[in-house]
């Protein structure tokens, strides 16, 4: 059951997106062979999963420890081979897992934002990230795949489900760490990759599918409050 679940999960969720939403994906080259690193911006609590679906290998999720409360959740959760994380990155068992998994081939997924963010502390923004992922990737010696997310938070709207709003996924050039001195420029070197990388995607996105600014990420209370004013915007009968 403990292998079986990720199989037997992804097909059905799978479906469940592809029915509720209308994804376009763009790989910019060429996934890299053995284990790496997939980081993504983080605009909505469907994220992992619409990413996951789209994904070529199944993905091994660093989460916050807070969805791993009570047994019936963490054994869910680590059926779904997912690595529980402190929300202040303090935690260094999560780092020590993700280089095991890595060292075995497996693919780890990170969202380095350390939760959902929308405007000025969004990666996508320029906002500083959570220095785990180029620690990993330095001490791995393993790639990093950006990938940025676009259109996932509407789905806070109940009415979205309906209406299949799009989804924009694009994963880019990985960002390997450089045979550096030392390790502290080697992760500045990643990092610094890694915040240009999210920018230029995000980009990409913008200039190939004409996108608006309200196709641009906002707070999950926005878009819950864009469906509140919508319906009390129909006229009465």
């Amino acid at each position: 059951m403990h292998r079986a679940l990720p199989a037997v999960a992804r097909p059905p969720m799978a479906v469940l997106f592809r029915c509720a939403t209308r994804t376009e994906v763009v790989f910019l080259t060429s996934l890299p062979a053995g284990g790496y690193i997939v980081a993504a911006n983080h605009i909505s609590h469907f994220d992992p999963v619409i990413i996951s679906c789209r994904f070529p290998r199944y993905i091994d999720w660093i989460a916050m420890d807070a969805l791993f409360r009570g047994p019936a959740a963490t054994r869910l959760f680590d059926w779904l081979r997912a690595i529980p994380v402190s929300r202040d990155g303090s935690d260094r068992s999560a780092l020590r897992v993700a280089h095991t998994r890595l060292a075995k081939n497996r693919v780890v997924g990170i969202f380095p934002e350390a939760g959902i963010r929308a405007g000025p502390g969004s990666v996508l923004e320029g906002a500083p990230m959570w220095p785990g992922v180029a620690a990993l990737s330095v001490l791995a010696g393993k790639p990093v795949v950006p990938c940025v997310i676009l259109g996932s938070d509407r789905l806070y709207r109940p009415r979205a489900w309906l209406e299949r709003p799009p989804v924009w996924l694009a994963f880019g050039q990985p960002v390997w760490p450089a045979h550096a001195v030392d390790r502290r420029t080697a992760r500045n070197s990643v990092q610094e990759g890694l915040a240009r990388a999210f920018l230029d995607l995000k980009e990409h996105l913008l200039l190939t599918y004409h996108l608006q600014p309200g196709d641009l990420p906002t707070t999950p209370q926005a878009r819950k409050g864009e469906g509140r004013n919508a319906s009390s915007r129909v006229p009465a009968p």
